[in-house]
């Protein structure tokens, strides 16, 4: 039996697709990405009980129309530095969007999604438990106007809750 966190994440994608408005999913959107970023926000970790403030920076690399990778380094403090990047391609047969995750502590993680409007819903899958389980929905929101957003939200302790939020603007 799926777990809770498997449910919404379902849930979450059923819904975002369900209510989609007259996307634009194509690799115009993938666009959007490239080029270099800078951003804040905020992470929890799963060891620490209240998130962290954190700093990122990151470049974009197209290795063809549809497809995108994103990589760089996120701070918090001077003693916590980790790689972090995605790895999307778009499939224009199916208009779903499928990659790589990296930056959890559980090493790679699985992406999975589809566009509704200016954000990709992806469900995700993580190599190793985080938080119970190894299951996460991640929302990237780009509006085409220099920035956008990463947000991770998943099951702690039976409640959903943003374990990542994380802004980025184009440098």
């Amino acid at each position: 039996m799926p777990s809770t966190r498997a449910r919404l994440a379902c849930l979450a994608l059923a819904a975002a697709t369900a209510t989609a408005s007259a996307a634009f999913a194509d690799t115009a959107y993938l666009d959007r990405f490239e080029g270099s970023w800078k951003g804040s926000g905020k992470v929890l970790r799963d060891v620490d009980p209240s998130p962290r403030s954190v700093s990122c920076s990151m470049g974009s690399k197209r290795p063809d129309a549809n497809h995108i990778t994103l990589s760089g380094t996120c701070r918090a403090l001077v003693v916590f530095t980790r790689e972090i990047g995605a790895d999307i391609r778009y499939d224009p047969a199916s208009k779903r969007y499928s990659g790589t995750y990296t930056g959890a502590k559980s090493g790679p993680a699985s992406l999975s999604g589809k566009q509704d409007g200016n954000a990709i819903v992806f469900a995700v899958r993580y190599g190793k438990p985080i938080f119970g389980d190894t299951d996460a929905v991640m929302t990237i929101t780009n509006t085409g106007k220099g920035s956008f957003s990463l947000v991770v939200t998943d099951q702690v302790d039976g409640k959903t809750i943003q374990t990542s939020n994380v802004s980025f603007k184009k440098s």
